[in-house]
């Protein structure tokens, strides 16, 4: 089960970052999502290559830069409630060391805020893929395999 998770958790991370994830280093366009310079917009850094390589036009670009940058805003109150939940439960356990159900419920919440954000992520994939034409879709879809054999090897 564990293991299952951890697949739907890669394949939605990937499909995701797309096409972002063609133009960076093994993970590194997908870390440009969710942090580091230019306050998560990092990846938007690679968009020239991703340009070049899908053949991208100009009027595509910006709906992609339009696409990242409004999921990005949507999920900014999700991440925040994420990051904050291991603080919250150690908070409420530490004030009452028997409120299971007090920790519980906050992290009952971070499911919710999880789920909420990767729905958005998924909705913005489609949108970015519908931005495609079927031949830049097909040049992801075969990076996308070709990692993905990757991950299946480091796992072995």
């Amino acid at each position: 089960m564990k293991k299952r998770l951890i697949i739907i958790t890669l394949i939605l991370a990937a499909v995701a970052a797309v096409p972002f994830v063609y133009a960076g280093p093994a993970g590194h366009g997908f870390r440009g999502m969710h942090g580091g310079g230019g306050h998560g917009l990092a990846f938007l850094g690679h968009l020239e290559q991703i340009k070049d390589e899908l053949e991208l036009t100009d009027a595509q670009v910006d709906q992609l830069k339009g696409i990242m940058k409004a999921t990005h805003e949507q999920n900014d109150q999700y991440r925040e409630q994420i990051h904050g939940t291991l603080k919250q439960v150690a908070t409420v356990l530490l004030t009452n060391p028997n409120d299971i159900a007090g920790a519980q419920a906050v992290l009952d919440q971070q499911t919710s805020a999880e789920k909420a954000l990767k729905s958005n992520l998924l909705v913005a994939a489609s949108k970015a893929l519908n931005v495609l034409t079927p031949e830049q879709r097909t040049k992801v879809a075969l990076h996308l395999a070709e990692r993905g054999k990757r991950w299946e090897n480091l796992g072995r």
